[in-house]
């Protein structure tokens, strides 16, 4: 294993352009020292968690992201409510609010979220709701220049969100005017996922990237991207030949990446993938 001073040496090459690494690689790293080792890699882009965000400051974070040439292109935002009938709704809404004015302080062009567990039996219930509940907050985030997205996930997430395929994100973004946050690990196996994207690429707002290592039973269980069964090479192609322009953010983690060490898994998922891109002429 390479010593930082190794590392940094062997990383100095700038990165793919549409290659963004979470701070979510970085479990154990600050907002500040997360961009810095993203920084190293010769990556140009991230995205953060709110909380991360808060924990490190605004104004903090913001000059670590000049400071080492890393944009944030995308931040989590806290629109995940408890619609529970007779809920506080209004101070859920105003966290969401601070979370997107925080998104506009450190440069992010949108955020992410999930929409909170199931208050009602029907999903359509669920959707009419999230939709009155949120409708204020999409145009707000679009006067300061910040698109919404809701991120689908697989069901063992339930207690956080209602949302787990792709498609049905779909379907509430068309109700809210969000776009989606698409997360391979968590929609890959979607019969209508190609297809779904062919004709919906214009509510893809940002895409997450990376692989499963097979035969794990329990999350999480994300591997590097080319080790694992999910065709990432497939779907991202379908992507780009749909008309995607945006970022391709790595988001890894679990044993398999402990395993390999946090800032050795981030490097060789941005080799691997700067050089799908490059090979598919993004």
């Amino acid at each position: 294993m390479n010593t930082k001073s190794d590392y940094n040496t062997a990383t100095t090459d700038r990165a793919h352009p549409r290659v963004s690494v979470s701070g979510l690689c970085f479990p154990t790293l600050s907002a500040i020292d997360a961009i810095e080792a993203i920084g190293e890699l010769g990556v140009s882009k991230t995205s953060m968690t709110s909380a991360k965000i808060r924990e490190s400051g605004v104004d903090a974070v913001a000059t670590a992201s000049r400071r080492h040439g890393v944009s944030m292109v995308t931040t989590t935002a806290l629109l995940r409510f408890d619609l529970t009938p007779g809920a506080d709704i209004e101070g859920q809404i105003d966290g969401a609010r601070a979370d997107i004015d925080q998104a506009a302080a450190v440069g992010a062009g949108s955020v992410y979220t999930l929409t909170g567990r199931r208050a009602f039996a029907d999903w359509d219930a669920n959707a009419a709701a999230y939709a009155e509940a949120t409708s204020d907050l999409v145009q707000y985030a679009a006067d300061k220049g910040i698109a919404v997205a809701v991120e689908p996930t697989n069901w063992l997430y339930a207690d956080l969100n209602f949302v787990h395929s792709f498609h049905d994100a779909l379907l509430l973004g068309v109700r809210t005017g969000m776009g989606v946050c698409l997360d391979l690990f968590h929609v890959w196996t979607e019969a209508e996922l190609l297809d779904d994207i062919r004709k919906n690429i214009e509510l893809v707002s940002h895409v997450q990237l990376s692989n499963m290592s097979a035969g794990m039973r329990s999350l999480p269980c994300r591997d590097v991207p080319g080790a694992g069964d999910i065709p990432i090479r497939h779907i991202v192609k379908e992507l780009l030949d749909s008309g995607y322009t945006g970022t391709f953010d790595l988001e890894l983690s679990g044993p398999s990446i402990d395993d390999r060490g946090h800032r050795e898994a981030a490097a060789e998922s941005v080799a691997w993938l700067g050089e799908l891109l490059t090979e598919l002429g993004a």
